[in-house]
């Protein structure tokens, strides 16, 4: 078998059903200064990302982008690092959404929290939707 050269090791698969969460922006965003943005919380159906559920958004253990959300709820034993974050994190913060370039709300941050929700047998999410005109802000320095 050959050898990979340091540059090889580090890249990652991203599935190409990844594409259809796609933002296409061109930076990094940089969550604390998402976060830190002042936009009104709301409320919305949690039905508006069931969709998300069969993307694959998670990374496996070598950071590949392959794994569904769907698939972590319908076997959490088999995804601990997804069970964990799903376990640990704190749905009292409201999720990050933005319209994505085929104009679906889709998560900027928080989509462990609407998977607990949903395993939790909520219909209601809190959300910040997110203007586009604003989301420069978030660029990583």
């Amino acid at each position: 078998m050959p050898k990979k050269n340091d540059e090889e090791k580090n890249e990652i698969y991203v599935d190409p059903r990844h594409e259809e969460h796609s933002f296409d922006l061109p930076f990094w965003r940089d969550n604390k200064k998402l976060w830190a943005l002042d936009v009104p919380i709301e409320e919305m159906s949690i039905k508006e990302f069931h969709w998300m559920l069969h993307i694959p958004f998670w990374e496996d253990e070598h950071g590949n982008i392959v794994i569904t959300p769907q698939e972590v709820m319908d076997n959490l034993d088999k995804y601990p690092m997804h069970k964990n974050k799903i376990e640990m994190c704190d749905t009292s913060f409201p999720v990050d959404i933005m319209k994505n370039k085929k104009g679906k709300w889709s998560t900027l941050d928080g989509l462990h929290r609407i998977v607990k929700l949903i395993l939790e047998g909520k219909n209601v999410v809190r959300v910040r939707k997110i203007p586009p005109e604003i989301i420069h802000k978030t660029a990583r320095d």
